[in-house]
């Protein structure tokens, strides 16, 4: 159904008029919810697979974090306007105490529609609020609302359940056409809505006015804004004990009926509830001695006003019936949809990250590819797409690539080096780096500098663990990946080809998810809001010979290998070798891998050592050594991405220990954008269960050239 056909663009239309053009041309309805505690942040998830299209959360404290995976938060509702001008619709979540202010704010930005869900704001408060809403125009809903939903356009604002059932033009095409039940009890509305759907009888919308003693919007507020609505073929109002709207709207019909031209009818609630006996809502109470709020005084006037009154579900739907004499769908189609609602099964709790997808054989890095990732960009474009979700233009590379590079320049943390452990060397390193310490992390592109910032401090790390620094050192005026050249070799001159191989082997391992030992070290380490550093180092330490060591061991394989076959047949030589390690019980590094038959970084490393001019006799025997050992195993057990990078650092002629101290490197891009995923979108001290997260980021794309 169109956009501009349904009954809340009829009424953001009613309101803001120059707003609605810009919906009409966007073809969507945004809505911000304000106030982000535990119902908030659920019924935003709620109302986002109903189909509301939530812009923004507010959540004083809480701006440049995420809600659910994606949403930007912001502190007030002025900063959210700056970036989302066209916001239409706000839910407000906050405690009595903090609604009022809230409130208005919300109010007196422009927001044309407010919807406040929070119940028993002090009347004072309330008093303040409507005065605001009055003065700006501005249709309030509430306090103490299950909210609204519009079942046509498949927009809710609020905790109204997917009862509801619009019209049906078509199979699973739905129309405006129906009845509007506005109603003062939310569990009431719901049993309304159960007997008409029951009838084959639309709703079009559904409107909880509140059951506080007051607020907004009240039944003379809005029974004749929605008959102005051409879709709307009748109305029902729920009415209560207490208070005298009903009273109030049955003496404004007989005074103008010309206001009413629609059919309406009434039900009532609280026939036997004795006086001064609050029954379920503020609002519901007899207040003794009083003419009015009775049972008796509203049901006589309705029938005074002509307007036909029911306090049963058949009844109601005997009266809807009689006065619009259709269907609007097949009673069919509604039975279907609740028994699909009640017998599914509990949804299975998830939590979202959208960094990289792992499945069988293909890795995606925000929806590229990484096999494309590896062939075309360098180290710190890829840690900017991990962390940023896209890759940086030229001003912002060149801006990240010189912090790097200055950082690797300042002098490491003086500690006690070993080669034996260089997890816990670099991650101390880490930790006592008090430049690393004060480096911010806020502002434009913050997460992203800090983590360019520390692959520089992490370069000169291990160009210390190597007795490098003074070949670090001579790069003063030279990019980035001179520096990273220098720090991983050690090397004094430069070779742009063994450079472009180890970033390359960098970017094959910056991430593989949030599975790995290294990642889930991170993430939970994050979720108690440990600093960057602590967290960092956290991951780092989970990077041992069990995880992330395997390389380190590849290459002496290949090496061995290698040495063997100097006097004949290559292969035969391989052979042997796999032979002495089934003997002596030996695991081959570098082969299988828990998700991947192929690993997806494998033939790209190969092509690209081949076209480096790195690959000799160890890459060589990489490509044959699956074969190899399924004819001496009987097992089929492909080589993964640690062997081949162990094959090129053994043709690079680099030290074993590289391969590892590459993995720690190049992982440390992904973890550092696991921490700030977390940071930002999940909630602190939260229950992790990594077999629930699911990839929610952008589907397939390529990188263009």
């Amino acid at each position: 159904m169109e956009i501009d056909k349904g009954m809340l663009y009829y009424l953001i239309k009613k309101i803001r008029p120059e707003l609605a053009h810009k919906i009409k041309e966007n073809k969507k309805i945004e809505t911000v919810v304000v106030g982000l505690g535990r119902q908030g942040t659920r019924h935003a998830e709620l109302m986002r697979e109903y189909g509301t299209t939530i812009t923004a959360g507010i959540a004083p404290g809480r701006g440049g974090t995420k809600l659910l995976e994606t949403i930007p938060v912001y502190n007030n509702i002025e900063e959210c306007l700056a970036e989302h001008p066209d916001i239409a619709a706000a839910s407000i979540w906050r405690h009595y105490s903090m609604a009022k202010n809230a409130t208005i704010e919300v109010i007196e930005s422009g927001i044309p529609i407010v919807v406040l869900i929070t119940e028993g704001i002090p009347i004072k408060d309330m008093q303040s609020i409507i005065t605001s809403a009055r003065k700006n125009n501005t249709l309030l809903i509430g306090g103490n609302t299950p909210g609204i939903i519009f079942p046509p356009e498949r927009i809710k604002i609020g905790m109204l359940p997917d009862i509801f059932y619009p019209e049906e033009t078509a199979k699973n095409e739905f129309g405006p056409k129906g009845v509007t039940i506005i109603s003062r009890s939310g569990a009431i509305l719901y049993h309304m809505s159960d007997a008409l759907a029951s009838a084959g009888i639309a709703q079009n919308a559904v409107i909880g006015i509140g059951g506080d003693a007051i607020i907004g919007s009240t039944f003379l507020d809005l029974v004749p804004l929605v008959m102005e609505y051409e879709h709307t073929d009748l109305v029902v109002i729920a009415g209560e004990i207490g208070g005298c709207q009903e009273e109030i709207l049955a003496d404004d019909i007989k005074k103008h009926p010309e206001k009413y031209p629609k059919p309406l009818v009434a039900v009532l609630s609280g026939a036997h509830a004795p006086e001064g006996k609050t029954m379920g809502h503020a609002g519901a109470i007899i207040a003794p001695g009083k003419a009015y709020g009775t049972f008796e005084a509203k049901k006589k006037a309705f029938e005074e006003a002509g307007i036909p009154v029911v306090n049963s579900q058949y009844d109601l739907i005997d009266v809807v019936k009689s006065k619009i004499g259709k269907k609007y769908f097949e009673v069919e189609r509604y039975y279907e949809k609740m028994k699909k609602i009640w017998e599914s099964p509990p949804k299975k709790p998830t939590w979202g990250t959208l960094i990289t997808k792992v499945s069988p054989n293909e890795l995606l890095v925000r929806g590229y590819p990484l096999p494309e990732i590896i062939a075309n960009k360098n180290f710190l474009e890829t840690a900017y797409l991990l962390i940023e979700g896209e890759f940086p233009d030229k001003q912002t590379l060149s801006e990240i690539e010189k912090i790097a590079h200055d950082a690797s320049l300042i002098p490491a943390p003086r500690i006690m080096h070993t080669t034996q452990d260089i997890s816990k060397t670099l991650a101390t390193s880490l930790l006592l780096d008090s430049y690393l310490a004060n480096f911010p992390q806020d502002g434009k592109h913050g997460h992203v500098k800090k983590t360019a910032f520390c692959l520089g401090r992490m370069a000169r790390y291990i160009a210390s663990l190597l007795n490098a620094e003074d070949a670090l050192d001579k790069v003063k005026d030279d990019s980035f990946s001179h520096a990273l050249y220098h720090a991983l070799t050690g090397e004094k001159g430069f070779d742009e080809k063994h450079s472009r191989m180890l970033e390359a082997m960098l970017v094959a391992c910056a991430d593989h998810g949030v599975t790995p030992p290294s990642a889930q070290a991170t993430i939970i380490a994050a979720s108690t809001r440990a600093s960057y550093e602590v967290a960092i180092a956290n991951g780092i330490c989970a990077i041992t010979d069990v995880h992330g060591g395997a390389g380190a061991k590849a290459v002496k394989f290949f090496k061995e290998c290698v040495m063997k076959g100097k006097e004949g047949d290559v292969a035969h030589a391989v052979r042997n070798v796999i032979r002495e390690y089934m003997l002596k019980g030996k695991r081959i590094e570098g082969m299988g891998h828990r998700i991947h038959t192929k690993d997806p970084r494998r033939d790209v490393l190969w092509e690209l050592a081949s076209k480096m001019g790195v690959a000799d006799q160890h890459v060589r025997i990489s490509k044959m050594v699956s074969e190899i050992f399924k004819e001496v195993r009987g097992i089929n057990l492909p080589i993964n991405v640690d062997g081949v990078i162990g094959a090129i650092i053994a043709d690079m002629g680099l030290e074993p220990i590289m391969a590892k101290a590459i993995f720690i490197y190049g992982r440390v891009a992904g973890l550092s954008a696991h921490y700030f995923e977390e940071i930002t979108t999940q909630p602190p001290m939260r229950r992790i269960n990594f077999a629930d997260a699911v990839y929610k980021g952008k589907e397939l794309r390529h990188i263009i050239l």
